[in-house]
């Protein structure tokens, strides 16, 4: 079994979907497991950014369901199995009634030291190996662009690693994030201190790639999050994970064991 750690109902599809597709292709079982899937506060946080994601997004106040639903048409496509975590978006955390993360720049920022998430997956930790027997490989997030739930759940991959030495872990860089190559320097940076890191490439046949864009096209509430149409999603998407004439990969970390 490989296991994908998603933070957001679209991040391992956009940054791994065509890796995905071919290992179940090969028959491997892939299981998707979104972490910040669980139902928004009800009053919700009254902020900038939850308002104008939701304008955005055109899928109602209470928007998880449809983007559940999104997110398992999307991992059909490409054959793997999505579970989701009760955990919130960081835009709908809360301390004491107040918003933890009531800006874009605060999502982008560091971890709100009363923010408890990590706490509580710390404890799920342990018994990563028992819910997710057989996993031979864990793919996570390597924090490209700082997103703070990118860091969190990076880091809780970091932890599960530490109770299971060997494991095999792999992190992904975080497609659109990766526009910017600096963004992803920074991110290795924060990792040296703690662990070496190798590149893998990962070649994707033509079948990948398609695969990997209509599951893409299935997150209909997040295209105008990234780009301006469908199209221009699909044009995208090529021209990132293209490395050569009609030769696409994906990249990613691997941690010496």
């Amino acid at each position: 079994m490989h296991v994908f750690l998603s933070p957001h109902l679209d991040d391992a599809i956009l940054s791994c979907g065509g890796t995905i597709h071919q290992l179940t292709q090969r028959g491997e079982s892939v299981t998707i497991l979104t972490l910040m899937a669980g139902d928004p506060p009800n009053p919700l946080p009254d902020t900038p950014i939850v308002r104008d994601l939701h304008q955005r997004w055109a899928i109602g106040e209470s928007p998880v369901t449809t983007r559940k639903q999104e997110d398992s048409a999307s991992a059909a496509i490409v054959g793997a199995t999505a579970q989701h975590r009760e955990y919130a978006d960081s835009v709908y955390r809360t301390h004491l009634a107040l918003p933890l993360y009531p800006s874009e720049q605060s999502i982008f920022g560091e971890i709100h030291p009363n923010d408890t998430t990590s706490k509580y997956l710390s404890i799920e930790s342990t018994l990563f190996r028992f819910v997710f027997l057989g996993v031979k490989v864990l793919y996570a997030p390597l924090g490209v662009g700082h997103h703070v739930d990118h860091q969190i759940v990076r880091d809780w991959a970091l932890e599960i690693r530490q109770h299971n030495p060997t494991l095999e872990v792999k992190f992904y860089e975080e497609y659109p994030y990766t526009r910017n190559n600096e963004a992803i320097q920074n991110a290795l940076d924060l990792m040296k201190p703690r662990l070496k890191l190798k590149p893998e490439t990962q070649t994707l046949s033509a079948s990948d790639m398609n695969a990997k864009i209509e599951a893409i096209a299935c997150y209909k509430s997040q295209i105008s999050t990234f780009w301006k149409s469908e199209e221009a999603m699909r044009r995208d998407v090529e021209n990132a994970f293209c490395i050569g004439s009609s030769v696409y990969a994906e990249r990613y970390w691997h941690t010496n064991n």
